[in-house]
């Protein structure tokens, strides 16, 4: 009996020091998955602030809710930075621009030492009160890129200038200048139309060198065959010829662009054809239009689909050559920089074929390039009442490039 109870005792000695030994076993495993937990975030975190491609990541998951809610999320206000807005007025040898900078207030963090800028042409008009341009402003702000908007009075008056690059190299001066922005660290962004100048700009050789990406949203490539979508009221998508009807507006702006290089009478004519309210002209009325002029008149209203290459023949050569000198096309083997390109799929203001067609020229030269089809915007535009499908199908493109342009400046 006292031997069983010895032998009790004994086993329940070892079974104690068992339990004591996996105890330990189990305290050093946990110190090192500790260990290793901790080793795991400062390495990401390491990652995440130091290294380029860390910190583009970080930025544009900090970015993107506030581009595609087109407001800034509550829970991003606590950690957010603050930010300035400083208006400003610019002198060119092309004439006054106006400047919208949103800026943090914070000095540049310690690596790299200097902040990221970005300039933007957010199109044709006066934007510069533009809910949701302002609202994408302050968004890259908060997160740490100075933005400056420029417009100026002949894009105010909704005409395209080629001669408005020269303020757009002015400004991307003043922006590497500014306050804590890296004078390396400088892109360009246009919107719409804007993007026209933006890349005539990312081609002049005084700053054709220092830029680091070109971005376009919803842009075009070549005022000639944006002129025969519109004349046509379709599109050549992938071999399938498909309805498309614009809106007014791009009329509006290419009868106002072109209305200087016609007789006086005729641009009024055009311009009123082609103004908000604006109504068909009557046989009488085109049959007093010189052959150009009618010839613009029909490629506008479409009125004439099947003789949109006879029209075009018909414009004059000081005609044609704004049209070229419009046009990205023209200076694209010049730029540098690479180029990011994002567009509507369903857009009725520029077809998304000026940028399928862009990206196609850009392959062929081997430059550097991405680019996005998203079905989230109304032309540049966020869409309400966005599906949650859809919200996360495109915005892992528009991350993706989102990512890429904030590299490319870090």
């Amino acid at each position: 009996m006292r031997m069983d109870k010895t032998k009790s005792r004994t086993i329940t000695g070892m079974q104690t020091e068992q339990i004591r030994a996996r105890g330990r076993r189990g305290w050093h495993i946990g110190r090192w998955l500790a260990r290793f937990v901790l080793l795991t975030c400062f390495l990401a975190g390491f990652y995440l602030s130091v290294f380029p491609s860390g910190r583009a990541l970080v930025r544009s998951l900090a970015i993107l809710p506030g581009v595609l809610t087109a407001e800034e999320p509550s829970w991003e206000a606590p950690v957010a930075e603050p930010i300035s807005h400083t208006q400003m007025t610019l002198q060119s040898s092309a004439g006054i621009a106006y400047l919208d900078i949103y800026a943090p207030t914070t000095s540049a963090p310690p690596v790299p030492g200097a902040r990221e800028g970005l300039l933007v042409i957010p199109g044709i008009g006066d934007q510069r009160k533009d809910a949701q341009l302002i609202n994408f402003s302050q968004t890259l702000a908060r997160s740490g890129v100075v933005v400056m908007n420029l417009t100026t009075p002949m894009l105010i008056n909704l005409q395209l200038d080629a001669a408005d690059e020269a303020s757009v190299v002015q400004a991307f001066h003043v922006l590497q200048h500014w306050p804590g922005v890296g004078g390396a660290r400088v892109g360009l962004f246009g919107i719409s139309a804007g993007g026209a100048l933006i890349c005539l700009a990312a081609a002049d050789p005084r700053i054709q060198k220092e830029i680091t990406s070109v971005t376009l949203f919803g842009s075009y490539f070549n005022v000639t065959t944006l002129l025969q979508a519109i004349g046509r009221r379709s599109l050549d998508i992938d071999g399938h010829v498909q309805l498309w009807q614009p809106v007014y507006f791009p009329m509006q702006v290419l009868a106002d662009t072109l209305a200087p290089l016609l007789p006086a009478n005729d641009a009024a004519s055009l311009e009123n054809a082609f103004g908000p309210g604006g109504h068909p002209l009557t046989a009488y009325q085109l049959a007093q239009l010189a052959p150009a002029s009618a010839a613009i008149y029909h490629l506008l209203d479409g009125d004439e689909p099947t003789r949109v290459d006879a029209n075009l023949a018909a414009l004059t050569p000081d005609l044609r050559a704004l049209l070229d000198g419009l046009s990205p096309s023209r200076v694209v083997a010049e730029i540098r920089a690479p180029i990011y390109l994002l567009h509507d799929r369903s857009d009725q203001y520029v077809p998304v074929t000026e940028s399928r067609e862009f990206a196609a020229e850009l392959a062929k030269l081997h430059h550097p390039y991405d680019f996005a089809e998203v079905g989230v915007f109304q032309h540049t535009e966020v869409r309400p009442d966005l599906a949650i499908s859809q919200l996360l199908g495109d915005g892992q493109s528009l991350l993706r490039l989102l990512r890429e342009v904030m590299q490319a400046s870090s």
